[in-house]
């Protein structure tokens, strides 16, 4: 038998993934033989691009889109952060204080040192990914207008 903090060392599915089937019920800690050949199979499949194709194309686009952007970002909070800095409107602005307080209130922790530095690099990361998509679409549209008039 080996505990689930043991087998993450030697496998590529992630630690939080293996205790995230453990709250659901679908392999035990310490794991049995039948965890090992779901695991095992798992471990066949993850990653697989076709099956995540699959799985991502039942998304809308724009759930496909949001899913992307907030992949890196573990925790419901930081992509309820992120969020609420990417859907914020061009040229409003969302105070830090009142962000961390919403945050707080949401999820019913306060948030330490470490992870409001966490969230200055999230909305760092959204504006530049937004100055980006700015940029992407005036290119887009200069591109379509000499398109227009090139005829």
């Amino acid at each position: 038998m080996m505990y689930i903090t043991e087998y993450a060392r030697v496998t590529s599915i992630p630690r939080n993934i293996l205790r995230y089937l453990n709250r659901e019920g679908m392999i035990e800690d310490p794991l049995g033989e039948e965890d090992y050949l779901r695991l095992r199979f798992l471990e066949q499949v993850w990653g697989n691009k076709k099956i995540l194709r699959s799985q991502l194309s039942r998304l809308s686009l724009k759930a496909r889109e949001s899913f992307l952007r907030t992949a890196d970002l573990p925790s419901k909070w930081e992509r309820y952060a992120s969020t609420r800095f990417y859907k914020m409107e061009q040229g409003k602005k969302l105070p830090m204080g009142a962000l961390i307080e919403e945050i707080q209130t949401t999820f019913g922790f306060i948030l330490s040192k470490k992870q409001i530095s966490r969230l200055y690099k999230i909305r760092n990361k959204v504006q530049v990914t937004r100055h980006r998509e700015k940029i992407r679409t005036e290119n887009n549209k200069k591109i379509s207008y000499r398109a227009q008039t090139n005829k």
